[in-house]
């Protein structure tokens, strides 16, 4: 799945955690953006960066999925209609 980071210190520990988010429009990425809208975030919130190729099932120490921004793309993907089959 396409995503953008978010780099987060713990407070406590000082380590960083990256969280990946789901852009809003990932299509409309060039690779030379800037900023990326979230789907988890209110309008205009962005995350910094490019967009990356993450695997849904992330098992990277120190890195996770946004809930949410996870969530919000399982769903999308559930309710698209899939392809309809060619006639023989």
């Amino acid at each position: 799945m396409l995503a953008v980071a978010e780099c987060v210190r713990s407070r406590a520990l000082g380590e960083v955690e990256i969280v990946w988010h789901a852009p809003v429009d990932p299509a409309s990425c060039d690779g030379d953006c800037d900023l990326h809208e979230i789907a988890c975030g209110e309008l205009g919130i962005s995350a910094p960066g490019g967009n990356r190729e993450v695997p849904a099932d992330l098992a990277e120490s120190s890195q996770r999925w946004c809930t949410a921004c996870r969530d919000a793309v399982r769903q999308t993907v559930r309710t698209r209609t899939p392809p309809a089959r060619p006639r023989a």
